[in-house]
């Protein structure tokens, strides 16, 4: 599998990677940075060993910005945008990479062209993965046997990007980080990340099931996709959440109806989901961070308000949670 992106308006090129090429069972790592620009700030964190490649990528463009991602043999990606109003153009037409999505494909031999309006930053994770490194890695799991994405690439039937999608939640978007930004020890990384590609996957797969079967709690199907878009937003921002009323423009919905749809859908109200966010990571920084910090960095203004929370939520203060 190869792959390379480039940027058009400044012909730069991102990465340029030939994974059938790599050897052993490390990890390799690189970090780009484009700043030469006074209108473009790019960074790029990627990963790779042979038929696996992983990527996170921030842009700040003030002008449009044209990103071209060149990709041999065959091959699945399971890409996210968290930030952004990219839109995938082919010769057809322009359609949006979708905010807050988790997109799967399965394909070969193509050249995507994605478009990234100016003023608006862009955050997005994508796995790129060999139909054969993907193989090996499901070999061994039942539950492979019941998922269509897996029979399809089993049977070589391409599903285009966009074919198969599914919204964000906090677990995914947990896993996914995990992957993504790597921080794990060198000895074990390989198979640590292997399981959580496998945990990524069985994920999808339950997701894929709950959509198949899931009743939709009397909402209108056209603000179906708007209450998942401000569910996924409010994961990406909970560190510093916009307000009701920014978050119901933002989704094209009046604050009422967002309140009482968002509720319908996920059984909790905004505000209670946003302090479910920040307590479920203020427990992965214990022992990370001092509290103080810990605050700081879920957005809280209030060292006492936040242990107050933390305290509510789970029963104990956050010193006592370091001591258990």
């Amino acid at each position: 599998m190869y792959i390379e992106s480039k940027l058009i308006e400044v012909n730069e090129t991102l990465f340029s990677q030939d994974l059938s090429e790599e050897e052993g069972l490390n990890i390799l790592k690189n970090e780009i940075n484009i700043q030469s620009y006074s209108w473009l700030k790019a960074k790029c964190k990627i990963q790779y060993s042979k038929g696996l490649f992983i990527l996170e990528t921030f842009f700040e463009n003030k002008k449009k910005l044209t990103e071209l991602i060149s990709i041999g043999d065959e091959y699945i990606q399971i890409s996210y945008l968290g930030k952004g109003d990219s839109q995938l153009v082919s010769t057809k037409e322009k359609k949006p990479v979708g905010l807050g999505r988790i997109n799967c494909c399965y394909n070969r031999d193509t050249v995507n062209t994605i478009e990234m309006p100016s003023n608006s930053p862009t955050h997005y994770q994508a796995v790129f993965l060999s139909k054969a490194y993907y193989l090996q890695l499901m070999k061994s799991e039942a539950w492979a046997a019941n998922n269509s994405f897996y029979k399809n690439i089993v049977e070589g039937e391409f599903l285009e990007w966009g074919a198969c999608k599914f919204p964000i939640d906090y677990s995914l978007y947990h896993i996914l980080n995990e992957i993504t930004r790597g921080e794990w020890q060198e000895d074990y990384k390989k198979y640590y990340l292997e399981l959580r590609l496998k945990e990524l996957l069985l994920s999808l797969h339950f997701c894929q099931q709950k959509l198949c079967n899931g009743v939709v709690k009397g909402i209108k199907e056209e603000n179906l996709e708007k209450i998942r878009v401000a569910h996924a937003y409010l994961i990406e921002n909970f560190k510093n959440p916009p307000t009701i009323k920014i978050l119901a423009r933002k989704v094209l919905l009046n604050e009422l109806q967002l309140k009482r749809d968002f509720k319908k859908m996920y059984g909790r109200t905004i505000r209670s989901f946003i302090i479910d966010l920040r307590m479920k990571k203020a427990k992965s920084l214990l022992g990370k961070h001092t509290v103080s910090e810990m605050a700081g960095i879920l957005g809280y203004k209030s060292v006492p308000h936040f242990i107050n929370t933390f305290k509510k939520y789970y029963g104990y203060t956050p010193k006592q949670g370091l001591n258990q």
